[in-house]
């Protein structure tokens, strides 16, 4: 079931030992822009740790503000770039709501879209699989647990504030 090791572990000064013996790593500039390094007294062993590429936007689909896209993805670590925003719509009307989410959908209905940021947070809660349906209305399966409401309230605040 585990599998042991019987391979010593480093000493503390054994660790460092092998820090102290990289010190001789130094940054060599070049005339480029990406950034290289050698071995001191070795002119030809160097290695690029890095590359520069230039970051290029995808442009935003979701219905989602740009802000609030960014600052829900920054917040939660989840890329928002699936989520699609029905505004004006009666669906949440059969729920008896204002708005939902279901998976990375969000149905607002007509002059509610201050519920964005709330329901935006909830494709998150979605994305981690902490939502369960609770209940059913109208045949659909509903989750109303009250923290995760709560924590899409704040949330859905601190992403608008960002």
């Amino acid at each position: 079931m585990y599998e042991l090791s019987t391979k010593k572990s480093k000493t503390f000064s054994q660790k460092q030992s092998d820090i102290s013996s990289s010190a001789d790593t130094v940054p060599v500039q070049k005339m480029s822009s990406q950034p290289s390094f050698k071995k001191a007294n070795q002119p030809n062993a160097f290695t690029n740790l890095f590359t520069e590429e230039p970051v290029q936007r995808k442009e935003n689909h979701t219905g989602l503000s740009d802000d609030l896209k960014s600052n829900v993805e920054n917040l939660s670590g989840f890329s928002m770039d699936d989520v699609k925003v029905h505004y004006n719509s009666d669906k949440p009307s059969s729920l008896n709501a204002l708005a939902y989410t279901q998976g990375s959908e969000i149905f607002v209905s007509p002059g509610q879209e201050q519920h964005v940021a709330h329901e935006a947070w909830h494709v998150v809660q979605q994305k981690q699989g902490r939502v369960q349906p609770t209940t059913k209305i109208n045949d659909a399966n509903i989750n109303d647990d009250v923290s995760l409401e709560h924590e899409a309230d704040s949330m859905g605040q601190k992403a608008l504030q960002n």
